[in-house]
């Protein structure tokens, strides 16, 4: 009996310990997406109110499997899913205002550049497509200053979020709007990660960071589809309500 006993205060001490230690690494992703977003608020005051660019380079090798590449002078460039050095986040323009490598990857994300299982990626976090992202003047949501966003308000736009690691890392976050979505498109263009509890941190252009929980896990971007599961739905109707309005 006293083993049994024994055994089961290990097992809930080690449960509790396994809870903590996640937790602490929901707090550190989320000072980490603080810093970023700071840096980005700070890069829009030295430049006139112009955002970060958030640009894809073109003509990207086997994008299936590498992803697409972030250009040169955007917030940061290259790809986390075959970048083995931080070399292209120092390249980035956001970097001169964060000085670390370290905030730009979460600490509980576990994932490996392709081909390389020794290497962790070295980031894990991208930036909606609609701020000064590719379509800039082709799609009225794509924003460039900071003075557009004004619908929604500031406090309800994300900037950031942490991409799921099987993800198509598409240079930037997209999620499409809501007037031209179909079912037959599936759920998601770009998925947000589910790694904090089936959740993931999010910011916004009023420089605030959130914690959304999500009402479905979240998988690689396959042709997951929303007419059989309404809790997915749910989740991308929440995140399409957080990027501007044309």
């Amino acid at each position: 009996m006293v083993i049994f006993i024994v055994g089961v205060l290990a097992a809930l001490l080690s449960t509790a310990f396994s809870n903590t230690k996640a937790k602490s690494r929901q707090v550190s992703c989320m000072n980490n997406m603080r810093q970023l977003q700071f840096a980005w608020w700070q890069y829009v005051d030295e430049n006139d109110g112009f955002l970060p660019l958030n640009r894809t380079m073109p003509s990207p090798r086997n994008e299936r499997i590498f992803g697409f590449r972030n250009s040169s002078n955007s917030w940061v460039v290259g790809s986390p899913k075959e970048d083995l050095s931080p070399a292209n986040i120092v390249k980035g323009t956001l970097f001169p205002y964060t000085r670390s490598v370290g905030v730009y990857r979460c600490p509980q994300d576990r994932s490996t550049v392709l081909l390389r299982k020794d290497i962790l990626r070295t980031r894990s976090y991208s930036m909606s497509a609609y701020l000064n992202g590719d379509d800039e003047g082709l799609d009225p949501r794509v924003k460039t200053k900071e003075s557009e966003l004004v619908n929604p308000s500031p406090e309800r736009i994300f900037v950031f979020i942490e991409e799921h690691e099987s993800s198509a890392w598409l240079g930037s976050f997209r999620v499409l709007p809501r007037e031209r979505f179909t079912v037959a498109s599936g759920a998601w263009t770009s998925t947000p990660s589910d790694r904090h509890n089936q959740g993931c941190n999010i910011t916004f252009a009023d420089a605030h960071v959130e914690y959304w929980k999500w009402y479905w896990p979240k998988k690689a971007n396959l042709q997951s589809k929303l007419t059989s599961n309404a809790h997915e739905f749910r989740d991308l109707r929440k995140l399409q309500e957080a990027v501007p309005k044309p």
